[in-house]
């Protein structure tokens, strides 16, 4: 029998790059707030039994008022506060899995343009591995620079990839590690350097270039573009 699976959303972080007032994930594109586009593509899928949704404190009471009814009809189970930090975010949610689930996902809020087809990869392949996350390769050249914006070095692309999301991870394996670097002071930008750092090796699969992390304006107005056209 297959395992079951969860999905922890993170949609606490500030939208500082932004600079708008609404946070990120409930701007809305189509007649619909981001995290509704983004739930879309996970609530569907048979495997997925619950969704975590990880939100702000200054959000938490808004979210639940406004929308707690139709967040259950996407499977979201709780909705929670995030904490300062986005790992502090994700361990929150990791603390709400159901005791059944066996595999867990974890998925930026606002990255909407996912398809099924990775999200079922990562499943897998976590499955198989016990850590597996989405990537692209490295299209761009790319520059290291000091301080003053000198380029020390130009660094070889072949062997560099995109860490996108979801990212999937036995629960043993991701519960481990978070509760190995909850104390820590370290910042991590992403739960597979979490699980690296705890000794784990992680497994890519590949991915699109069409699953934008929507961070700037610009960003907004593309995935706006794309959505419409999917």
């Amino acid at each position: 029998m297959k395992a079951d699976v969860s999905v922890i959303i993170p949609a606490a972080g500030l939208s500082l790059r932004m600079g708008t007032r609404v946070r990120k994930p409930f701007k809305v594109i189509g007649k619909k707030p981001i995290i509704f586009h983004t739930l879309e593509k996970f609530y569907k899928l048979r495997r997925i039994k619950e969704i975590i949704l990880v939100v702000n404190k200054d959000d938490l009471s808004t979210v639940i008022k406004k929308w707690s009814d139709k967040l259950k009809l996407y499977k979201v189970a709780a909705i929670i506060n995030g904490g300062k930090r986005r790992q502090d975010s994700v361990f929150n949610g990791l603390r709400h899995l159901n005791p059944d689930t066996k595999i867990v996902l974890i998925h930026d809020a606002v990255r909407p343009l996912v398809n099924n087809k990775i999200i079922k990869a990562v499943i897998e392949k976590a499955e198989e591995r016990g850590a597996a996350i989405v990537a692209t390769p490295m299209k761009s050249t790319v520059k290291k620079v000091n301080s003053n914006l000198g380029i020390i070095e130009t660094v070889p692309r072949h062997d560099l990839w995109m860490a996108q999301t979801p990212q999937g991870f036995k629960r043993d394996i991701i519960m481990g590690a978070y509760d190995k670097i909850k104390n820590t002071k370290t910042e991590f930008t992403d739960d597979a350097e979490v699980v690296e750092k705890c000794g784990f090796k992680v497994e890519i699969v590949s991915g699109s270039y069409d699953n934008i992390k929507i961070t700037t304006r610009e960003d907004l107005k593309l995935a706006e573009s794309l959505l419409l056209e999917h």
